[in-house]
């Protein structure tokens, strides 16, 4: 004879796993995609540094529009000229400078700080976590470009006068060197993002990009064949033929396809070494 079953048995379900039901595993869950997408660039762009950085970057323009105001009457004294000057080898160093300093943050950083394990072991997994930081990378790029460019386009117009090629000619080819630089300096920065996932100090990072940035144009005079393997190797011959009339665009789509060898080596390498726990 079975026992009585007793008051309020089976009214309320009961918590743990039972013979009918297998205990359950709480899945883990993540933020929306546009929800980290916003905050990781916010908070990359709204660093100290990186406007220290970016101001920094804007003065290049504004001392190449009086140097040549001062010097006369010149073949580039013009705003192209002044462009030239701020998106020449030579001023990459504080052209990149913005995108240095966040590829810097993304990872080696977080290491440094002990919170980069718990970024790797969250719900965002290391794919996601490459594109959240590839894109603070590409919003820097791009400011960086906007902000060189807007400068030297306000400072070229004020201290120079449009020059030759007329206002609508002069604009669309400064719109142009802007996508093209943001493009140049995103690859170089995703590429610098494979160097942040193996370094364990953010100064490691620092200083490659920068030596990066300031050898390869000496390195791309003294050895030519170099030049196609370098950041900034062939970028006169880009801004040569933004000069020319029509536009010669061969060099700055060669130059493009780079930039994107150095954005998928840079990715996939950071989501290599993230994978395995490097």
């Amino acid at each position: 004879m079975s026992a009585p079953a007793r008051p309020g048995a089976g009214r309320f379900p009961q918590s743990g796993p039972t013979a009918d039901r297998p205990a359950r595993t709480r899945r883990r869950t993540a933020a929306p995609l546009s929800r980290l997408l916003r905050s990781e660039i916010e908070l990359a762009l709204a660093r100290p540094r990186t406007a220290v950085a970016l101001a920094a970057a804007a003065l290049v323009p504004i001392l190449g529009a009086a140097a040549l105001a001062a010097s006369g009457p010149e073949r580039y004294a013009y705003v192209l000229g002044v462009l030239m000057v701020a998106l020449a080898e030579p001023a990459a160093f504080s052209l990149g400078m913005p995108v240095v300093l966040v590829a810097a943050d993304a990872f080696a950083t977080e290491r440094a700080r002990g919170t980069l394990d718990g970024l790797r072991l969250s719900p965002v997994g290391p794919g996601r976590l490459v594109l959240l930081k590839a894109s603070a990378v590409a919003a820097a790029a791009v400011l960086a470009s906007v902000v060189v460019v807007g400068t030297s386009l306000l400072a070229g117009w004020a201290a120079l006068g449009v020059g030759p090629f007329g206002t609508g000619p002069t604009l669309a080819r400064a719109l142009l060197l802007t996508v093209w630089t943001a493009g140049q300096l995103t690859g170089f920065g995703i590429l610098l993002l494979a160097v942040s996932a193996a370094a364990r100090r953010p100064s490691v990072v620092v200083v490659a990009g920068l030596v990066a940035l300031v050898v390869a144009p000496l390195v791309a005079v003294l050895w030519g064949p170099a030049a196609p393997a370098l950041p900034t190797g062939h970028w006169h011959e880009v801004l040569a033929g933004t000069f020319s009339a029509p536009v010669d665009t061969a060099a700055a789509w060669a130059t493009t396809l780079r930039a994107a060898g150095f954005a998928v080596a840079g990715a996939g390498v950071a989501g290599y070494l993230l994978g395995r726990g490097s």
